[in-house]
């Protein structure tokens, strides 16, 4: 019976936090802003955006949300140079000075992830029968919410 007690560790229990399964949704961010980050051709990128796009439900919404997405992630990755970074920071409105090059690249595909699965929930939830036109209002919500320098980079 004791070393029951000693065995049990209340710290290592995992519970549902409150709003659901938001550390699945973390998970994820995390996933595939890695897998962002690793990719280094445009096929790679796609194959990453399709997944996404899958995994978060967009099913007869995921080819026009790849063509929509993949234009915003092949401006950002790879992000090879300093002037990259920099360029994608601004389109996502961060400060990431003080941080370390690795870190900067990890808060950019986090970022970028982020908007990309708010784009597919919006444009999941946006009205009609177009999906091209879901996706364009799912879009452009997620880029007002996650990438205001997307919209102004898209307005030129």
């Amino acid at each position: 019976m004791a070393s029951r007690l000693i065995d049990y560790y209340p710290e290592l229990e995992l519970s549902e936090p409150e709003g659901g399964a938001s550390w699945l949704a973390e998970d994820a961010e995390i996933g595939f802003g890695a897998r962002l980050l690793a990719a280094r051709s445009g096929s790679e990128i796609t194959a990453t955006l399709a997944e996404l796009a899958r995994t978060a439900g967009g099913g007869a919404l995921a080819q026009p949300l790849l063509q929509a997405l993949y234009p915003a992630a092949a401006a950002i990755f790879p992000l090879r140079a300093s002037e990259a970074k920099l360029k994608a920071a601004r389109l996502f409105g961060l400060e990431l000075e003080g941080l370390s090059p690795e870190d900067k690249e990890f808060e950019l595909a986090l970022h970028f992830t982020r908007f990309a699965l708010d784009t597919v929930r919006n444009a999941l939830a946006a009205p009609g029968d177009d999906a091209a036109a879901r996706v364009r209002s799912g879009l452009m919500q997620s880029a007002r919410r996650h990438a205001p320098g997307l919209l102004r980079h898209g307005s030129r």
